[in-house]
């Protein structure tokens, strides 16, 4: 019975080609596209669940709000004294470990010297919490000893070829350090990458227990998945006991969140680098797509049953039951629909490496070696051949023998009225796809080019955490006056996405326990020119400036502060108010010397806050370069990195634009915009290739009405408009329902952006344009077929 049904589903097949063609390459296409979406979901669900105690690992992460606060600030990272303190003091809690990152740092071993920005340093229980595989050495013990460093499989191959690295030095910062381990390096879906582990307790931080600044990332591990709550109780209790003082002179507010490692990556406010939404996203598109696809299969199939319409009628007066015939149609569907996902995996597995260059993601294929994965594609299988089979078999088993043996059967309406409601659902997905696509686009673009009031062109970035402040002033002196250089100057932090939280907790004029959380960077006195920065009121930093502010003498140290204008207006002066204002900011006492117009220094998604430019020369994290307009890149580049090396001579010259740091801040935004064109596009063609093998087929089935048209004079154009105007009127019913969830579900998006484009009505008119455009072209070319064929031909059986 298999045998028979297998040779009649080939012989079908074969027998309407290109229908069939049509059919399994657009559900192949949808099946590739699925499991592409499908995979990239499951890394993003799977973070950080591969750790061996993943349901009892906590990431402690904080929150807090001064006085004057409009809402709470959270950040990723605690004091110092947090881990070890919820570690002693609470039964909940087994281990903790403290993560510290130093920025960049500079690794020699014999004649390599590179540039390192991926190593923390770490507590000795890191490795007892977070487990990775490792090749040598013991996870209890690898970082017991100061001076000790765990390497990644990579980095040691890197430095140490194929010998054994265990035991063996390796200059960090010009310092020794014994490697004593050797660990697999940490997967893509990971909060937490790394290339090497520093002992944390080689640092002077871990022997000072404070509260008062927060820089380290602190994990728990927790005895039982089921502490998470009553730890968070005792947690809060603490909190209120060791800030009491300020939360009740001072009606500050701080919170510690313990947070769940796996639910961090799409959930958390303080330290999640993903987003649920986008996930909702690309889930809707990948069933979307698969819907389609499937409705093309339906579609093609039903379409057909006039041609088996005798076939049925034949075997049913022979005796053959619905049932029988009911599977035999099933098996038939169940083996195109088998050849369709043969061909999409094939696909798949192609397509995954350009898919990741494509839009930027690290998506893993280890999915596909797990059992899991096989069971869901039989799923699949099993789904798609009831769903998109299951109706045309039963279709097809109910038609009556007597009916369609006199030839009735060519085309029920009722059959007809479900065909058009599927092509109308399939042009409903893909304009509503469209529609996310120019939105998103248009988003995209808006946050590339919008003006933030801080000029980040032509900018070079350069590491400058590893060298003395009196190097920096020597490179940008050795700089200034060459040839493509306009500007030199220095921060602690990146300009694009400033992250320093600090106090205001007195000002002139203000009660004494006023205080405003503000957003503050220490800069070089040439920052605000170089980025070009607009000043409202005031003068830029001098060296005098520079001088009063880091004098030895905490009485005569005097800060030059430049606050931008809502920071001014949040402290009730006005721009020209401000000026020569006294200020204390975290124990940093000055006055106001500039005030600047308002520029965004963090992603868009946030409005403009508060910031203090500060010049303090302690430290400066990053060294930035404005090149001349007009001048050649390489050029330039070749002057500063032969500066560098002047200079720097043991300091590897790396370097970057500002501009990358910059688009970096919304990859996701710029992933989903990508996914968005490519799925879109795949979206409306594989509804076309549905659209075209029914015009194929409702031109075939209308071949003798088109010839006796043509015999009574009707024009190739009017045969065309009359086969062309059904589909042109399901396009438009498509684009009317389509428009209103489009519109609902881009600004439910937009909302998570502070500056947002405008949804416009031509961002729905041009999605409908183009599948007007897409639909006329696919179903005119059967029309013009069907019209300009010789009447005699199609009539010579009459």
């Amino acid at each position: 019975m298999i045998k028979n049904y297998l040779k009649i589903a080939w012989r079908n097949l074969w027998k309407n080609k290109t229908t069939a063609s049509i059919s399994i390459v657009g559900l192949a296409v949808g099946i590739t596209c699925f499991i592409l979406l499908g995979t990239y979901l499951l890394n993003e669900l799977r973070f950080d669940r591969f750790h061996r105690y993943a349901d009892r690992i906590a990431l402690v992460t904080a929150g807090y709000k001064s006085p004057d606060d409009a809402e709470m600030r959270y950040m990723g990272v605690t004091p110092t004294a947090v881990g070890p303190t919820l570690s002693n003091q609470f039964p909940e809690v087994e281990k903790a470990t403290r993560i510290y990152n130093r920025g960049t740092l500079t690794v020699r071993h014999g004649d390599q010297l590179l540039n390192e920005n991926n190593i923390i340093y770490a507590d000795s229980a890191f490795f007892e919490i977070l487990t990775y595989p490792f090749v040598a050495g013991d996870p209890h013990t690898v970082l017991n000893q100061p001076q000790s460093v765990v390497l990644t499989v990579p980095m040691a191959k890197k430095y140490f070829g194929d010998e054994n690295p265990v035991g063996q030095s390796i200059l960090i910062d010009e310092k020794p350090w014994q490697v004593t381990g050797v660990v697999q390096p940490p997967p893509a879906y990971t909060q937490l990458s790394f290339s090497a582990v520093l002992a944390y307790t080689t640092l002077e931080r871990s022997r000072n227990l404070i509260w008062h600044s927060a820089n380290d990332i602190t994990l728990l591990l927790l005895k039982s998945p089921i502490d998470f709550g009553p730890l968070q109780q005792q947690v809060d209790a603490l909190v209120q006991q060791q800030f009491a003082e300020s939360i009740k002179s001072g009606g500050y507010y701080y919170q510690l969140n313990i947070e769940k490692l796996t639910e961090v990556h799409l959930y958390s406010k303080a330290a999640g680098t993903g987003n649920i939404a986008y996930l909702y996203i690309l889930g809707g598109i990948a069933i979307g797509l698969l819907l389609i696809a499937c409705i093309n299969f339906t579609n093609l199939v039903t379409a057909q049953s006039a041609e088996r319409a005798q076939e049925i009628g034949v075997k049913k007066v022979l005796g053959a039951e619905r049932g029988l015939l009911f599977r035999q149609f099933l098996f038939e569907s169940a083996f195109a629909v088998f050849l369709a996902i043969i061909l999409g995996l094939a696909l798949a597995l192609f397509a995954l490496p350009l898919f990741n260059r494509y839009v930027g993601m690290d998506i893993s294929m280890v999915h596909w070696n797990d059992i899991r994965f096989y069971v869901g594609i039989a799923t699949l299988f099993i789904l798609i051949s009831l769903v998109a089979g299951g109706w045309p078999a039963f279709v097809l088993s109910a038609f009556k023998p007597v009916t369609v043996l006199k030839g009735k059967i060519t085309n029920t309406r009722s059959g007809w009225k479900l065909r058009k409601g599927l092509v109308v659902f399939q042009f409903c997905i893909s304009i509503l796809f469209v529609v996310c696509t120019v939105i998103a686009g248009s988003q995209l673009h808006y946050i590339q080019t919008k003006d933030t009031g801080l000029n980040r062109s032509q900018v070079v970035v350069l590491d400058g955490s590893s060298l003395p402040v009196k190097t920096i002033e020597t490179f940008k002196n050795e700089l200034l006056g060459k040839t493509g250089i306009q500007g030199v100057t220095a921060s602690y932090d990146s300009p694009v996405n400033v992250k320093g939280g600090y106090t205001i907790m007195g000002a002139d004029g203000k009660e004494s326990n006023f205080a405003l959380s503000v957003t503050a960077i220490p800069v070089e006195k040439d920052f605000v020119p170089v980025f070009d920065i607009q000043l409202l009121t005031g003068s830029n930093l001098t060296d005098a400036d520079i001088a009063r502010s880091n004098l030895d003498d905490d009485n005569t140290r005097e800060y030059a502060f430049i606050i931008n204008e809502l920071a001014a207006q949040t402290m009730g002066w006005s721009a020209e108010e401000a000026i020569g204002k006294w200020i204390n900011m975290n124990g940093r006492e000055g006055r106001v010397k500039a005030v600047a117009a308002n520029f965004n220094f963090a992603s868009l998604h946030e409005e403009v806050k508060p910031i203090v430019l500060f010049p303090e020369y302690n430290w400066f994290g990053k060294l930035f370069i404005k090149t001349a307009d007009g001048a050649s890149i390489t050029h330039t580049l070749r002057t500063i990195e032969s500066t560098w090396k002047a200079v720097n001579p043991n300091k590897p010259f790396d370097f970057h634009f500002l501009d990358q740091e910059y688009e970096a801040l919304y990859k996701q935004e710029a992933q989903t915009a990508s996914v968005l064109n490519i799925f879109s596009l795949i979206t409306v063609l594989v509804a076309a290739m549905g659209l075209f093998g029914l015009a194929a087929f409702t031109a075939q089935q209308r071949v003798k009405e088109i010839g006796i048209r043509k015999v009574l004079g009707a024009s190739v154009i009017g045969i065309v408009r009359m086969l062309s105007a059904d589909f042109v009127k399901l396009v438009f019913i498509a684009a009317i329902i389509a428009s209103p969830i489009a519109w609902w579900m881009m600004n439910t998006w937009l909302a998570d952006f502070a500056y947002r484009i405008q949804i416009e009505w031509w961002m729905f008119g041009l999605a409908a344009l183009f599948a007007l455009v897409v639909a006329l072209l696919t179903v005119s070319s059967q029309a013009i077929k069907a019209a300009v064929a010789n009447p005699v031909d199609s009539l010579r059986d009459e």
